[in-house]
């Protein structure tokens, strides 16, 4: 698997800002009925999505379409992707 290296001018909360715009706004009401407990993977530039039982089958299927991109992770039904203990 490659590596990918962020842009200098990445801006993290830019991007988790349109990433969590596009789940809301195309595919939280579909996807929390559907896919609940399932992690969904988000382009952000094209708003494409992929689907696993785990983050990293999400991941998988994404990168076949967009490899070298960042993704980001959610878990369908849920405030986060990982749970506080």
């Amino acid at each position: 698997m490659s590596t990918v290296t962020k842009p200098v001018n990445f801006d993290t909360d830019d991007f988790v800002q349109r990433a969590k715009r596009i789940y809301q706004e195309r595919y939280q009401a579909e996807f929390e009925k559907l896919y609940k407990d399932k992690f969904v993977a988000i382009e952000v530039d094209s708003g494409d999505h992929f689907i696993g039982d785990s983050k990293m089958e999400a991941y998988q299927k994404a990168i076949v379409k967009y490899p070298g991109k960042f993704f980001h992770f959610i878990l369908i039904g849920h405030k986060g992707v990982y749970k506080r203990r």
